[in-house]
């Protein structure tokens, strides 16, 4: 049980993550050279938790792959499609179109069929 619950805590994270950087993002000045853009990621806070969070993911990660198959772990983690689409809507207020939707709904039987099976 406890190893199901570090795979979830990984995939979350990465999840974490992927919205930190999103907002951090939005505090750096994209119109200055390579040099300007670099001293905005390294002051950005919400750009360095969010490289914090991938790196706690990746530990965590690791460990996923000594203790479950590859390919589970692999699927497993597809559920950061429908954990993403959440934070869309809930935390950065996106539309989601029925097209995507229907691809997330397809995304997610495939790793219900596969895990099944």
């Amino acid at each position: 049980m406890m190893n199901f619950l570090v795979l979830f805590a990984s995939v979350s994270m990465t999840v974490l993550a992927s919205t930190l950087l999103k907002i951090g993002s939005r505090t750096v000045n994209f119109d200055g050279g390579l040099p300007a853009i670099a001293v905005g990621y390294l002051t950005s806070p919400g750009i360095l938790a969010g490289f914090f969070s991938y790196a706690v993911a990746a530990l965590l990660w690791v460990y996923c792959l000594s203790v479950f198959d590859l390919g589970y772990v692999t699927f497993v983690s597809s559920l950061q499609y429908v954990l993403l689409l959440s934070v869309s809507i809930f935390v950065f207020q996106e539309q989601i179109s029925l097209l995507r939707w229907a691809g997330c709904a397809f995304i997610m039987i495939g790793v219900v069929c596969w895990l099944k099976g």
